[in-house]
């Protein structure tokens, strides 16, 4: 949730050359009966009109239209992968428990998709004073598309002790090495998303970060303001679905984190609020964070979240190649038509 004051004091209660064909001509050869002429220097003018032209110009050379061969149309690749649907693999999940810095009994959850080999990983963060139980349904998405997701309890997010966010960034990092990955994507949701942005920055074989409604601090008791801001350019790529601007939400602020990657895709979800970024999310989130006036439902907002930020995975895993284009025009277009989705 939002690191700042308001949030703090709403969630404490919570605690969670064109290709033409080059041919060549047959027939007899032309035999020339007349007699030679005089050999023509480079500079005689008497060449005149007697000059021989030039092949271009001779009405006999064949045209590319001429040509038998026909160009091939590109093959129409059809409709993209719906990643909205479940993906084709299996799930398992295994709870397990490590020791990384400042944090011994460090818990998180292995989701492995079955019949992949040394599949691609993935570390989820999720937000301020939650807790992984509102991330299950996105790490069980993404690992049914072909990616292991590791998705942790943060443990510096603590209000009575402190909340830290760059030692969260850096036990993803270290959960991720700990499980032996080589190149991680990190995720996350809200503070979730600062803490990957961080884990990005510092892991220097990291494939990227997607943010879901990521928020930076602000305004919150003991935390310095805007600390992703140096972390974020050496973050990228990156790609970041954000909602309607709001408190819990610390009013769109992680949006410049992204702006600041050298890389970076952005969306925006018309009417989608905090909450939308959770799944599943619950009464407790709803209750401080759900937007007041919408202009789509949940019904069309959480599906489009899911489809963008699995793509969006793939996108950065190299796990599917219709990932990058759901995030293209192709993808987006008629979700951009409605105003859905906008492009920032």
């Amino acid at each position: 949730m939002k690191p700042s004051l308001l949030a703090h004091a709403c969630m404490i209660s919570v605690m969670a050359g064109c290709g033409y064909e080059v041919t060549t001509y047959g027939g007899p050869p032309v035999v020339d009966d007349s007699p030679p002429g005089p050999v023509l220097s480079d500079d005689d003018d008497s060449a005149g009109d007697d000059a021989t032209a030039p092949a271009g110009d001779d009405d006999s050379a064949v045209s590319p239209a001429d040509d038998d061969t026909v160009a091939e149309e590109p093959e129409d690749p059809g409709p993209l992968v719906d990643f909205g649907q479940r993906g084709p693999h299996t799930v398992t999940e295994q709870p397990t428990t490590a020791t990384v810095t400042n944090c011994t009994g460090f818990e998180y959850t292995v989701y492995t998709p079955q019949s992949v080999t040394d599949p691609e990983v993935v570390v989820l963060g999720h937000g301020f004073a939650r807790g992984p139980g509102v991330m299950v349904g996105w790490a069980d998405h993404f690992a049914s598309w072909g990616v292991e997701v590791l998705l942790p309890t943060l443990c510096h997010y603590n209000v009575l002790f402190g909340v830290d966010h760059e030692m969260n960034g850096q036990n993803m990092v270290e959960l991720a090495d700990l499980h032996g990955a080589t190149q991680t994507t990190y995720a996350g949701h809200s503070a979730g998303g600062l803490a990957a942005i961080i884990a990005s920055s510092m892991d220097a074989d990291s494939r990227g970060v997607l943010g879901l409604d990521t928020t930076d601090t602000q305004d919150a008791p003991g935390v310095p303001d805007f600390i992703g801001q140096p972390y974020a350019p050496s973050a990228s790529p990156g790609y970041l679905l954000i909602g309607e601007p709001s408190t819990c939400n610390a009013d769109n602020n992680g949006l410049t984190l992204f702006q600041l990657m050298g890389t970076a895709h952005i969306l925006k979800v018309t009417s989608a609020d905090h909450c939308d970024f959770e799944s599943p999310t619950d009464f407790m989130c709803t209750f401080n964070c759900e937007n007041d006036t919408i202009e789509f439902p949940d019904e069309e907002i959480r599906p489009a979240a899911l489809t963008l930020g699995t793509a969006a995975i793939m996108a950065l895993t190299e796990t599917h190649p219709d990932g990058q284009l759901v995030w293209e025009a192709q993808g987006t277009e008629e979700w951009s038509t409605t105003g859905l989705i906008q492009e920032l």
